[in-house]
């Protein structure tokens, strides 16, 4: 089922401490923070993700525990 989640992009260390330790994109909001993904883009290392670093966004997708699989997204419209 496709929600709707708005706020900031980021860069963080997501899991500190354990096996699955890494950088990855974020999606900060009032709800809380979801690792950020793209449908259809590489789990791992998305260069449309990183150039959303830094902006707010109003995103449409997946939550799947701590990740949120965007499917379509708009820049500068969080709220």
């Amino acid at each position: 089922m496709s929600v709707e989640r708005s706020g900031r992009v980021s860069r963080q260390v997501v899991a500190p401490g354990s096996k699955s330790e890494r950088e990855a994109v974020v999606l900060d909001t009032d709800g809380g923070q979801f690792v950020l993904r793209r449908l259809g883009g590489n789990p791992f290392a998305d260069p449309q993700l990183d150039d959303l670093v830094g902006k707010t966004v109003r995103a449409v997708g997946e939550v799947h525990g701590p990740d949120f699989i965007m499917s379509e997204w708009t820049e500068g419209l969080a709220e």
